[in-house]
């Protein structure tokens, strides 16, 4: 085995899975000093397309760790959708529009360059077999390349998918609510399909097609009138081509089949994302409807909320209840998803007996404030963790951008939390705030920013505010609660 492939026989922190969820965990550890190794069963890079894009929440926190340029030039849309009802992006909350027409493969490409910049480890084509707890630490043993490797570690995260191996091995497997419609997906070559990017029921079923570049589109097509195809049947063009002319009455346009696949609304989530020094994250966490492209970018963010926590942890400075606040933080981000997902299927995947409900939602959505709460869900942006008593917003949301500048910026600022820190904003270097945060320098970063009338706020590293001024916790404790003892 070479160097360049070895995979270490002790480490801190092992990820299984090379997604986007377990290479952003990995970038960052990294980012937070942490070494971690990262295993995934494929020898290669996948090609797939599954998700497409960038949620605002999600853009929020790349611009907070500075990586928007990272991914090169993005397509915005000025609408989102629920339910295929369209809501302009002027109710957004957050100053960055969405993000469309941007493969999974390349999102996973720009976050595997990242990782393993950031001192990573990543290793493909290992397939995890146990993981055995000895002691204060984990064994994690893969069959790889050259045999059967053995991993110690304090940590493990499995974040290998809605079929995950490592949610079996903790105990944390869960029911599934009963599938009750199919879809087809498929990436198409020079097809030249309708650009129908929020997609369109018809009374057969609902299809949603666009082109991905000048090339290659993209469809996803339920047929309301087929039985569901079997598990692992492979999907073909005439299952396309069957689904598009019952649901649409158009024959689909040939073209080359890149890459096919098929899901449903199947939905749950594990009843603890963590097993003592097993977690979980992503589609290993939580299964739900793809509706308006929400998994990966909340899988992203299950990645940010436990990375720091983690690092923490390795660290030594991590508060006793910290890791906790993953389980109880993200699974409230799942379950919100889930209910998301599950009434946007209600709603665009059934037939005519749904109608008035969505002339309804039509109706209600031209409305400002009911269309600024329906953008802000299916985008993450209404995601407030529960802060517990009565704190004031925005304590529990992300840091809230949209009308924040830096002096002599002109727009909302990049890059506050790019080292992985946390970060108090006050208004002056020498007030009150900052020296009581004096104590907690090596662990949270003092940025003076003249907001007359605007209270300080503590971020964590994840972008979600800790505490504001204007709260009557003192900023002492919050500091103490989210970073530990002072030094």
């Amino acid at each position: 085995m070479s160097d360049l492939q070895s995979v270490p026989a002790q480490i801190p922190v092992v990820i299984v899975g090379m997604g986007p969820t377990g290479l952003m965990l990995a970038g960052e550890l990294r980012l937070c000093g942490v070494d971690c190794l990262v295993l995934g069963a494929s020898a290669m890079p996948q090609n797939e397309s599954r998700a497409l894009g960038f949620t605002p929440s999600t853009l929020e926190i790349f611009a907070h760790r500075d990586m928007l340029g990272e991914f090169g030039p993005l397509e915005h849309v000025k609408a989102v959708h629920f339910a295929g009802i369209v809501i302009s992006a002027d109710h957004l909350s957050s100053p960055h529009l969405p993000v469309m027409r941007y493969p999974q493969y390349k999102t996973e490409a720009v976050l595997r360059d990242r990782a393993a910049r950031l001192g990573a480890t990543v290793r493909p084509g290992y397939t995890v077999t146990g993981i055995q707890e000895c002691g204060e630490s984990l064994e994690t043993v893969a069959n790889g390349p050259d045999g059967t490797v053995r991993v110690r570690s304090q940590y493990v995260v499995g974040c290998d998918g809605a079929h995950s191996t490592v949610r079996r091995m903790a105990g944390l497997a869960y029911p599934l609510t009963p599938p009750s419609v199919q879809m087809l997906l498929a990436d198409i070559e020079h097809a030249g399909l309708p650009n129908n990017q929020f997609g369109k029921k018809t009374p057969t079923g609902m299809v949603m097609s666009g082109p991905l570049d000048d090339t290659i589109d993209r469809l996803i097509v339920c047929d309301f009138t087929a039985e569901p195809l079997e598990r692992g049947t492979r999907v073909e063009a005439k299952h396309l081509e069957q689904a598009y002319r019952n649901v649409t009455g158009d024959p689909l346009p040939p073209g080359k089949i890149r890459w096919a696949s098929s899901f449903n609304d199947a939905s749950g989530m594990a009843p603890s994302f963590r097993a003592g020094r097993v977690f979980l994250a992503g589609d290993a966490a939580h299964t739900h409807l793809p509706a308006g492209g929400q998994g990966m970018n909340v899988s992203i963010q299950d990645a940010v909320n436990l990375g720091w926590k983690l690092a923490a942890a390795v660290h030594g400075w991590a508060p006793a209840d910290l890791l906790d606040t993953y389980d109880t933080e993200r699974r409230q981000a799942a379950a919100e998803l889930l209910a998301n997902t599950q009434a946007q299927g209600q709603v665009f995947l059934r037939g005519a007996e749904v109608d008035p409900v969505r002339r309804l939602l039509e109706r209600l959505f031209t409305v400002p404030e009911a269309a600024s709460l329906a953008a802000d869900e299916v985008t993450g942006m209404a995601l407030r963790y529960d802060p517990g008593g009565d704190a004031p917003e925005p304590v529990g949301r992300l840091l809230p951008t949209k009308d924040l500048r830096l002096p002599g910026g002109d727009g909302p600022p990049r890059g506050l939390l790019r080292h992985g820190r946390g970060l108090l904003l006050t208004s002056r270097e020498d007030g009150e705030s900052a020296s009581l945060a004096r104590p907690w320098t090596d662990r949270v970063d003092v940025v003076a920013v003249p907001r007359p009338g605007e209270p300080d706020l503590l971020v964590r590293p994840d972008g979600h505010v800790a505490w504001t001024s204007r709260a009557a916790e003192p900023l002492a404790t919050a500091l103490a609660r989210w970073f530990g003892s002072e030094n």
